[in-house]
């Protein structure tokens, strides 16, 4: 299975639940400056890329986790990929997960400061800050989406 979290910007909220779901940031441990800082550094060189998939790694279940940007596309991305998948036959499973509406507007506004190359340290604080305040609750929803992933699917005969 392929797991695909979905951001405005796949570099901030997406890769954030990314790298928690393949094990890269500790749930329960707080992530160091120098991981958070790296974190900010990928924001700042693939912040704009929307469409690509960033791979990220696996996690326990071998499933592939990947980070996504899709603006304000998630639902037509969502389908894209899932139609491709069945009209080329291929069996492997797809999972999207939405999480823009998670993120905030903040990562949103740090992006176009960082597009335009304004005030670089500026959007380093509020990264530090955003990061701060928003490493709990992505916890919390990784381990949520995680039990999602292991509950049986229902057959159509059910």
């Amino acid at each position: 299975m392929k797991v695909i979290y979905c951001g405005y910007r796949a570099t901030f909220g997406a890769y954030l639940m990314a790298a928690l779901h393949a094990g890269i940031y500790k749930g329960d441990q707080f992530p160091s400056s120098q991981f958070i800082k790296a974190h900010f550094d990928i924001c700042c060189l693939y912040g704009e890329q929307y469409g690509n998939l960033i791979y990220v790694g696996l996690d326990e279940n071998l499933n592939e986790i990947y980070a996504m940007g899709c603006n304000r596309f998630f639902p037509v991305i969502e389908r894209a990929h899932t139609n491709i998948g069945r009209m080329l036959k291929i069996d492997e499973e797809l999972h999207h997960i939405d999480v823009s509406r998670l993120e905030g507007f903040l990562p949103r506004f740090m992006g176009f400061l960082l597009a335009c190359g304004i005030k670089v340290e500026l959007c380093r604080k509020l990264f530090f800050w955003w990061f701060n305040r928003k490493y709990k609750f992505f916890t919390k929803m990784v381990e949520w989406q995680k039990r999602g992933l292991k509950k049986p699917k229902r057959s159509s005969s059910d």
